[in-house]
């Protein structure tokens, strides 16, 4: 008579760990692979039209975006002093909300955990959709590091400039305060310029209006207001925000000549005109979702137990 076999042991703690380092370990090679996949794939003719076609059209967009901050500086941003205590509470408590749409993490949480989940998904797909995978990473990787990059970098330049903030600036007795510096003080109060709120969420707008064209107008909608609820919220001058959403922008249009030139998630035309190539159908971007656990059939009878 055979014996039953004995059902298999559950893995120990141990072996559970090693586990997840094991599959923590391919999603970080994946990932790297993937950055250099970017990397070393090469440029392709035409030169996609994005940005500045020179390094004199270049140098005049600096100059033009220079003078606007100056002159904000100068003209626009002393008005602001102490604007939010003359206007209403109802509309600081929704200012207050708007704002938030422009912390890094709002936008840069679900696509770095859309990236994750998708690269510990792929080993287990068939060919298609590994396929669907990769296309999809791609425009993942590319709105996140669009923004990723250059908020970060903001974030560490503003701490340097140490320009005070409109709050801060208020309760100081020196002339012009809207233009007092205190290089390398790393304090909240003096990480005024410029402003990352505003370069934030005009990368995402930027990001997200290469992907979608048709929605260009909405997002810098909403990029506007976010950006306008910092000045109104005292968190920010005029100048910050300025110069927050041109950087913002700016990098972004670099990174969609990136990733056009490579021809990855973008088409160039053969006048240099780029467009973003056609993503996954619905049916085929349901490959990457997990599988609905089956209905467990359950009889009258057994209903009424």
């Amino acid at each position: 008579m055979r014996e039953p076999s004995a059902a298999p042991s559950a893995p120990t703690l141990s072996e559970r760990g090693r586990m997840v380092l094991e599959e923590a370990g391919g999603v970080v090679r994946r990932l790297l692979g993937m950055i250099a996949y970017l990397w070393n794939r090469p440029w392709r003719p035409p030169t996609p039209k994005v940005g500045f076609k020179g390094a004199a059209e270049a140098f005049a967009w600096v100059a033009l975006v220079a003078g606007l901050v100056a002159g904000a500086m100068l003209v626009l941003d002393p008005l602001v002093l102490g604007i939010r205590q003359r206007l209403p509470l109802g509309f600081i408590q929704v200012a207050e909300r708007i704002t938030d749409l422009g912390l890094g993490g709002v936008v840069l949480w679900p696509l770095g955990l859309a990236i994750l989940y998708v690269l510990a998904l792929s080993p287990r797909l068939d060919d298609m959709g590994r396929k669907v995978a990769a296309s999809v990473l791609a425009r993942l990787g590319f709105l996140f590091f669009s923004i990723a990059i250059v908020s970060l970098s903001v974030s560490i330049i503003k701490h340097l400039l140490g320009r005070a903030r409109p709050y801060a600036a208020a309760v100081m007795t020196r002339p012009d305060p809207q233009l007092t510096f205190d290089w390398l003080a790393w304090k909240s109060s003096f990480a005024s310029f410029p402003s990352g709120h505003a370069t934030t969420v005009f990368a995402t707008a930027a990001a997200f209006a290469a992907l979608f064209p048709k929605a260009r107008r909405a997002l810098i909608a909403v990029a506007v207001a976010v950006a306008a609820t910092r000045v109104l919220l005292g968190s920010h001058f005029p100048s910050d925000v300025i110069a927050g959403a041109a950087v913002g922008t700016a990098f972004v249009l670099w990174m969609v000549k990136l990733f056009a030139a490579r021809r990855v998630v973008f088409a160039v035309d053969s006048s240099g005109h780029v467009v973003p190539k056609a993503g996954p159908s619905a049916a085929r971007f349901g490959r990457l979702l997990p599988p609905a656990s089956p209905a467990t059939s359950v009889s009258l009878e057994e209903a009424r137990s």
